[in-house]
This record gives C-alpha cells, sequence and structure tokens, in this order.
C-alpha cells in the first residue's frame, strides 16, 4: 500500500471546517480528482457510504467510501473500497483560533506487481500533488482567500 499524509492550517473553528467538509456534495469544489460525490441519505454518519468517482493520471475510479468513524469537529475516517481500496482519514485539530486539518491516505491500486510499479512510478507523486492541492483549495475555499 502506498501512504500519503498532508496537513493544512485554516484560521476558522473545527466546526466550521466540519460543516465544509462533511457536506459530500461538495467535495468536488475542493477535492482535487474528485469529480463527482454522491452520499447515501444517512451521510456523515458511521456506516453511511458516498458514491465517488476519482480521476488521476487520465483514469477515473469508481470508488465508495464508507464512514468508519466519525466525531463531528474531530474526525471522519473512510473506508475505500472499489478500483482503489484503503482508508482516507481525516483529523481537525483546534490549534491558534483555528483548525489544523491532517489527512491520511493509505491505498493500494489493482494490477498486482504492475499496479504497484505504476503507483510507485507515477500513480503516487499525482495522489500526493492531488492531496496537497485539495488541502489548499479547501484553505482558501473556507478563509475567502
Amino acid at each position: 500500500m502506498a501512504t500519503v499524509e498532508r496537513d493544512v492550517f485554516i484560521a476558522r473553528p473545527p466546526e466550521q471546517v466540519a460543516a465544509y467538509m462533511d457536506d459530500a456534495r461538495r467535495w468536488p469544489e475542493w477535492f482535487a480528482g474528485v469529480q463527482s460525490a454522491e452520499p447515501d441519505a444517512a451521510h456523515p454518519s458511521v456506516g453511511s457510504a458516498v458514491k465517488v468517482a476519482y480521476k488521476s493520471m487520465g483514469t477515473t475510479f469508481h470508488l465508495t467510501m464508507t464512514l468508519e468513524a466519525y466525531q463531528r469537529g474531530r474526525l471522519a475516517n473512510y473506508k475505500m473500497d472499489g478500483m482503489i481500496t484503503g482508508v482516507n482519514n481525516f483529523t481537525l485539530v483546534p490549534e491558534n483560533g483555528g483548525t489544523r486539518v491532517k489527512s491520511y491516505f493509505d491505498y493500494d491500486v489493482p494490477g498486482g506487481g504492475l499496479g504497484k510499479i505504476f503507483d510507485r512510478l507515477v500513480l503516487e507523486r499525482a495522489n500526493t500533488e492531488n492531496l496537497e492541492k485539495s488541502l489548499t483549495t479547501l484553505k482558501a475555499k473556507l478563509e475567502g482567500s
């Protein structure tokens, strides 16, 4: 599995950050590569799911992201199933009147050994760039920059 971890400081309280991040229909606004996100009626509650179309390196991956752990304003841990499997976790930590958003993305791609080589040579860099861009965009959206 490949792991990508990044964080960003957002000058907004955790409740405001969570209100925006928890609205899965808004993920395409800030989450780089997400083309569509369709939450079920129970989202964001533990066990709810979001159907996601994620594009990276010219390939669209269809995923189901199931919310495995959730504390509003503190954490949202998703399990990914579909063309990519793994976890995508977000932790919100109060800091200096704002919020430190930490993201942890641990995933596996199909294709056995060839898939792992492709991931290490190409896809991991693209996913890292997408996560960095996502957090930068999230910060800009919430801070009005």
